[in-house]
């Protein structure tokens, strides 16, 4: 058992390398070559039993999730955010606002689902994924507003879609009948203010101890548990977790800015290392997880693929409007309309909930779990695609312009 279990060790990180490597030459999202994967190294092959590492889903999604967006936080640019916040805000909450309305229509009014199932489905899939927008917007040539601004929408919705996926799925599984409208309301407040909070102000502390233990050999393994040993307070705050990931890592990757505003005189910031440490910690995680759900990916019933097509014309639909309304009165953004639409992809978060659906046993659980990982797929690929397309026609656009200069 122990020797199966280095040797699949192995493979993963192997495959992962792989999937990097077929992104950079091919721009198809290694999310996508991870599943693949994984699917044939489970159903196709029978070569692993997605029942060996089911015990660990729940953790794995979790800590999938912790490290992704502390990974984002330390690598995103503290002016470009507070510079892009609102618009970033503004298109994540539209966005996750429409695909949500949307989504939860059609569960209940053509699949006759229950009012709190089309709410929970719409939830899981309403925001885009920063462990797919991230990687897949870095290798396209964009302004670095645009970057920004969809690296942090992107942020932001996978904070919303935890925060507000989990507060549904705790009214439907431990107060089922109560006023659940406050209770929702309650839990996503108190959830976003103690994660952003706790993050925000354990960051500084964090900078001020790195400051002390400069140049240390363990430096980064003990940040990096820091981290976990915060996410579990968090959480058992009541607070979210992932706020508070991305909130701690944004404070330590501009400790330099953070200085300034605070008047310190000795500058304190997150070194290379470190961000290169959770580069490699993030992507050994992703990968794991994303093989894993191509493990899992037996759709029994077929009629549901149909269904994920349907939701994911949807959520292009609803990105376009989003779109629109964001950069609305912004040149540049009006410009990028396009590449803003198009970068809709779901991903780790939408993953995340299916799991613990599954896991709490709830009504329809698999059949949630074959839904969003076929919005995964599929929203991943119109990704893909799409931004390949507009990326070669601005590309084309420019070459014209500098001939007809010329």
């Amino acid at each position: 058992m122990v020797i199966e279990a280095f040797a699949l060790v192995g493979i993963i990180i192997i495959l992962g390398f792989i999937g990097d490597y077929l992104f950079k030459k091919t721009s198809i999202p290694d999310i996508l070559i991870l599943i693949l994967f994984g699917f044939l190294l489970g159903p196709i092959f029978n070569i692993i039993d997605p029942a060996v590492l089911s015990p660990i889903a729940p953790f794995l999604a979790s800590l999938a999730l912790l490290i992704i967006l502390f990974d984002a936080g330390l690598n995103l640019n503290l002016r470009r955010v507070l510079r892009e916040s609102s618009r970033a805000f503004l298109l994540g909450v539209l966005s996750f606002l429409t695909s949500m309305i949307f989504t939860t229509f059609l569960a209940y009014y053509i699949w006759n689902w229950s009012w709190m199932y089309s709410l929970l489905l719409g939830a899981i899939i309403g925001g885009t994924s920063s462990s797919v927008v991230i990687p897949l917007i870095s290798r396209m040539k964009l302004s670095p507003r645009v970057t920004t601004l969809l690296s942090l929408e992107s942020a932001i919705t996978d904070a919303i879609v935890v925060v507000v996926g989990i507060a549904i799925l705790h009214v439907i599984t431990v107060s089922p009948g109560g006023n659940e409208l406050t209770t929702i309301a309650h839990s996503i407040t108190s959830a976003f203010s103690i994660g952003a909070t706790f993050g925000l102000i354990t960051g500084i502390i964090w900078l001020r101890i790195l400051k002390n233990i400069e140049h240390g050999i363990y430096d980064d393994i003990i940040t990096l548990s820091f981290v976990l040993l915060l996410f579990a307070i968090v959480e058992s705050l009541g607070g979210n977790g992932a706020i508070f990931a991305l909130a701690f890592g944004l404070v330590l990757g501009n400790g330099r800015e953070i200085s300034d505003m605070l008047n310190i005189k000795e500058p304190m910031e997150a070194g290379r290392m470190m961000k290169k440490f959770m580069s490699q910690i993030s992507f050994f995680i992703r990968t794991f997880f994303f093989m894993y759900l191509g493990l899992m990916l037996i759709i029994k019933n077929y009629h549901l693929i149909f269904y994920g097509i349907l939701i994911s014309v949807i959520l292009l639909f609803g990105r376009l409007i989003s779109s629109y309304f964001a950069s609305f009165g912004d040149a540049l953004l009006e410009k990028n309309r396009s590449i803003m639409t198009i970068i809709l992809p779901r991903g780790l978060a939408a993953a995340v909930l299916s799991q613990l659906i599954v896991t709490s046993n709830v009504s329809k659980g698999y059949m949630f779990s074959d839904i969003i990982i076929i919005v995964i797929i599929i929203t991943v690929v119109i990704s893909s695609i799409g931004s390949s397309i507009i990326e070669k026609g601005m590309k084309s656009a420019i070459d014209e312009k500098e001939k007809t200069n010329n």
